[in-house]
């Protein structure tokens, strides 16, 4: 490596570090000190509004398997009950495919009852579209943002529904 070369590769790696730096003390403490974009270095200033409007914690279905119908939800699920979350999974839509204000996200792929084992109570989220909003089916993984509500009164895992998400948005 030629030293131009070197010169250009260190000066880049030290810019990413000062960005890094920065975003890092900009969303850890945003009030401890004032800085507008502005006075931010432009990667900083690009990326650190999207990373601070994230208010959705990432919610995985192997957590929500943790919850075995009949015994009381644990504590790894019963933290994320009321809160924004963040699900990816397959949207199985329940009566249309345009226009949907309802539907049912899925651990796994729907999939013929023949090839593929059924799914577990607690491995299926009823999802709603907050009121006025609608959304369109889509294929593949999906995630879906809203507010998780654990149903802590499971008696029947063939008919109870143990997880619903009042839906923001399915991206």
């Amino acid at each position: 490596m030629n030293s131009n070369n070197y010169h250009r590769i260190k000066k880049m790696r030290n810019a990413v570090v000062r960005a890094v730096s920065a975003l890092t003390i900009t969303l850890a403490a945003p009030n401890s000190f004032a800085m507008n974009n502005s006075e931010m270095n432009p990667l900083t200033a690009m990326i650190a509004p999207a990373l601070a409007s994230t208010s959705y914690q990432t919610l995985s279905f192997r957590t929500l398997r943790l919850y075995i119908p009949g015994k009381k939800p644990p504590q790894d699920v019963m933290e994320f009950n009321g809160k924004s979350v963040e699900v990816m999974g397959f949207m199985a839509a329940l009566t249309q495919l345009e226009d949907i204000d309802e539907f049912v996200l899925a651990s796994s792929p729907p999939m013929n009852c023949f090839c593929h084992p059924p799914l577990r109570v607690n491995e299926v989220i009823f999802v709603q579209m907050k009121k006025g909003k609608l959304t369109q089916y889509k294929g593949g993984v999906v995630r879906v943002r809203g507010k998780l509500t654990v149903n802590t009164t499971v008696t029947d895992e063939f008919a109870d529904i143990m997880y619903t998400i009042e839906c923001d948005e399915v991206i």
